[in-house]
């Protein structure tokens, strides 16, 4: 497969996780999974150019997104309860993990305090 068509470590990552969400994974298996991605980034602290912090920025950026999406729209359902609401109800859980692991762990990586400084 030519590089230029690859996909980039981030965009894996992305693809996991949000596949993972959307079944309704458990937190605790989401917050693992985000956890398993740092590590792997943070033994190649700046493949292509893109430094684990910034990847972490990125991903935090866009499941803050999709989280605060779902949650209005759950907030615009009736008020029925819906094995649709449910899943929505599972998939928002999972989103809110994934966003708390990888706020965690930007705090915890090296340099953090002088990125928030």
């Amino acid at each position: 497969m030519d590089e230029s068509t690859e996909p980039s470590p981030l965009d894996d990552a992305q693809a996991r996780l949000s596949k993972l969400a959307s079944a309704g994974a458990a937190p605790a298996r989401l917050t693992i999974e985000v956890g398993d991605l740092i590590a792997g980034w943070a033994s190649e602290p700046d493949m292509a150019g893109v430094t684990a912090q910034a990847r972490i920025e990125r991903l935090w950026d866009g499941f803050t997104r999709d989280a605060s999406d779902l949650q209005e729209q759950i907030s615009d359902a009736d008020g029925r309860e819906t094995p649709a609401l449910g899943l929505a109800q599972r998939q928002l859980a999972a989103l809110q993990a994934i966003v708390a692991a990888l706020q965690a762990a930007h705090e915890h990586l090296p340099g953090a305090e002088d990125a928030n400084a």
